[in-house]
């Protein structure tokens, strides 16, 4: 089943680590049949007291912001759900909006006028996880959700 969406995932870049991106990359493919996926990791310059990368992040991050569209924080004091349940949400969003914006913040979290702006925050895990792998845990949790919805055999319960 394919949805007629854009969901872009976006966060700070450069990705440091090298099984990050090909795990990023493993999921992109993976996610191109159910909707149009997209990754953008703007570079963001790194160094400085965490104060100016946060400002820096922000004005990187609402640059690269799409008009409109439902924006999703990942933040650890958002909502969790069990894996049925974000497949049960994602499959509601999927069929009331045609653009899905994700943001991931850097090392230091996400900005608060970003915070601001969200529709909807979802935590991942009630645990600190660093951004880069909170991206990739989002790809694998995303793509179960959509083989959920598409009756794949992906997931098991």
């Amino acid at each position: 089943m394919r949805f007629p969406v854009r969901l872009l995932l976006l966060a700070p870049g450069p990705l440091r680590y090298v099984f990050v991106k090909e795990g990023l990359s493993f999921y992109t493919e993976r996610l191109k049949p159910f909707l149009n996926f997209e990754a953008l990791f703007p570079k963001v310059k790194s160094g400085g007291a965490p104060e100016s990368r946060l400002r820096e992040e922000a004005r990187m991050l609402k640059k690269h912001l799409p008009e409109g569209g439902y924006l999703v924080v990942l933040d650890e004091r958002g909502r969790r759900f069990r894996t049925k349940e974000l497949a049960s949400w994602f499959g509601k969003l999927l069929s009331q909006v045609r653009q899905i914006t994700v943001v991931c913040g850097g090392p230091e979290g996400l900005p608060p006028e970003i915070l601001e702006k969200a529709d909807f925050q979802l935590s991942l895990s009630p645990l600190t996880l660093n951004h880069e792998l909170a991206l990739l845990v989002f790809c694998e949790a995303l793509y179960r959700a959509l083989t959920i919805l598409s009756g794949h055999p992906y997931h098991r319960e």
